[in-house]
């Protein structure tokens, strides 16, 4: 070799060494801005294992053999969908969307494609050109050993370091993952809690009778005169986004005319729920699920156990896209197993929310049983917003949005079950609210914006003990009432008193789950996402 042609060649490499140190130093500095007594190390471990990674991408795709190639190709792919993931969403990818994504069912994996192609295929666009490129015009050459090693070297010292630390029963696994994902937190951290996530589901496939009551719980249960307690599950629904609470179009006139305080109803403010993920806020609201740990829904009987205790016959009824018949959406699917009856509307049927109603009225008019505890999953306004409305919307609201005229069909939809529950029954108590709110043509789940967690709460009962008071005396001295109380509004409703001091304790401990699987007491999440 000429030494003009080395020496060249010295500085084509020196080149892309100096590109590559750039990108990771980007991409280190935004996966590291945060709160850290370790920021400066953490940083340049970050900074390291980024760079392996752009070289071992170099490796991969300038190789000889086309399956290294490929590999090369995939990773290369995957890099350049959670860049377009932060671009899309303006930040990185927490452990809450990977715990979804494993979680998801088929057909709610499918309503979210218009997002996911927005991410993918221009990322597969661009590593099919960088690839071309590459082959093209690139002749420098990395020896893999070294990143390899200290890839190897840095991944061992900080999973062994996680082994001392104490998590809860069924998370030991995530804490490693979850160190994995801050010192590799770009491709490879996220594809191996993908894999292990989706692999552990199994923790949440047993079905079998939990026997211990909560330390909350009073036993033993009193038998009420309510025949039916009904909980209608909303989703993705933006309480700023209802008439009902003052909206400027008339999204929500059925609802107002229901939960009417001269009709005995109440329409709560101030509502926000406990999480921005379905997957976390149900469990928090149906077992005694905490943001700090999963350990109550594994060892105490959630709200479904307990109605089947005091001798309520159970039913989780859902629109047919939030279905838990098989394997996905694991974690509530865990607690609407429990149910005695667990059905969903026929995939066949366009309109699965409104048509919740006609399945109500079939259990209900077969059924004998006298007291029923009835749980009603809407499909509600989740994206694409387009698949959650009709032609009746649109005419009742011509000039809306598209995400109000899924507000609007929700209204139409509980006005349906409200009516079913009067025709069958005198002794009912009913509450509607949301598993979270949303960002408007965003979505939810993300690490910033109050909008995800601000919800509707509308509640109405022919019980005089269960009142618009009654709801209020579960509102936390911060003003607001959280998704967190509705597991004992339930226990209530079913005939359970609640240890008044535990109640009082977590009453005004109002916190949040993030998506990082932090919490956050929600007051100080308000005030950082506060509209300037």
């Amino acid at each position: 070799m000429k030494l003009s042609e080395f020496i060249q060649r010295r500085s084509n490499a020196f080149i892309l060494l100096l590109v590559y140190i750039s990108l990771s130093l980007i991409l280190a500095y935004i996966h590291t801005t945060k709160d850290n007594s370790f920021t400066n190390l953490y940083f340049f471990i970050v900074l390291s294992t980024t760079f392996c990674l752009f070289l071992f991408i170099h490796i991969l795709i300038t190789s000889r053999y086309h399956f290294i190639v490929v590999i090369g190709t995939l990773v290369l792919f995957l890099l350049l969908s959670e860049i377009n993931y932060l671009i899309y969403f303006g930040e990185v990818i927490s452990e809450g969307v990977l715990d979804s994504i494993t979680e998801t069912s088929t057909d709610e994996a499918f309503s979210m494609l218009k997002p996911v192609l927005f991410i993918m295929v221009p990322a597969l666009i661009m590593a099919v050109g960088i690839l071309l490129i590459y082959k093209k015009f690139i002749t420098v050459k990395f020896r893999p050993i070294l990143p390899l090693i200290y890839y190897l070297v840095i991944a061992s010292f900080f999973l062994s370091m996680s082994t001392n630390v104490q998590n809860d029963i069924h998370k030991d696994y995530r804490l490693k993952l979850i160190i994995l994902r801050e010192f590799f937190p770009v491709v490879a951290g996220n594809v191996a809690y993908l894999g292990a996530t989706y692999l552990s589901t199994d923790i949440y496939a047993d079905t079998s009778e939990i026997e211990v009551f909560n330390d909350a719980v009073i036993l033993p249960p009193q038998n009420l005169n309510d025949d039916l307690v009904v909980l209608i599950m909303g989703e993705s629904s933006l309480v700023s986004r209802y008439s009902a609470y003052g909206y400027h179009k008339p999204t929500t006139p059925l609802m107002a005319e229901i939960f009417n305080q001269k009709n005995g109803g109440c329409i709560i403010n101030n509502s926000h729920s406990s999480a921005s993920f379905t997957r976390d806020s149900i469990p928090m609201t149906l077992s005694f699920n905490i943001p700090e740990s999963n350990d109550n829904l594994f060892i105490n009987k959630s709200i479904i156990e307990m109605a089947k205790y005091n001798n309520y016959k159970t039913y989780w009824l859902s629109s047919y896209h939030q279905g838990v018949k098989g394997a996905s959406n694991a974690k509530f699917g865990f607690i609407a197993r429990k149910s005695d009856v667990l059905d969903i509307t026929d995939k066949k049927t366009e309109d699965h929310d409104i048509n919740l109603s006609k399945l109500l009225e079939r259990y209900l008019e077969k059924d004998s049983v006298t007291k029923k505890f009835i749980i009603i999953h809407l499909r509600g306004s989740h994206q694409p917003y387009s698949d959650g409305y009709d032609e009746i919307d649109r005419q009742a609201l011509p000039d809306a949005e598209i995400y109000d005229l899924t507000i609007h069909h929700t209204d139409r939809t509980v006005k349906a079950i409200y009516d079913v529950v009067n025709k069958y029954s005198r002794n009912y108590s009913i509450i509607y609210t949301s598993d979270h709110g949303e960002i408007v043509n965003v979505g939810h789940g993300m690490s910033k914006g109050i909008d995800q967690f601000l919800i509707p709460f509308m509640f109405i009962s022919t019980n005089n003990r269960f009142d618009c008071q009654f709801i209020e005396s579960f509102r936390s001295s911060n003003g607001y009432l959280s998704g967190l109380m509705n597991k004992y509004i339930l226990s209530n409703l079913l005939g359970y008193q609640i240890d008044q001091s535990i109640l009082d304790k977590e009453k005004n401990n109002d916190r949040i789950l993030l998506p990082n699987h932090q919490n956050m007491l929600f007051l100080d999440f308000l005030k950082l996402n506060k509209q300037p």
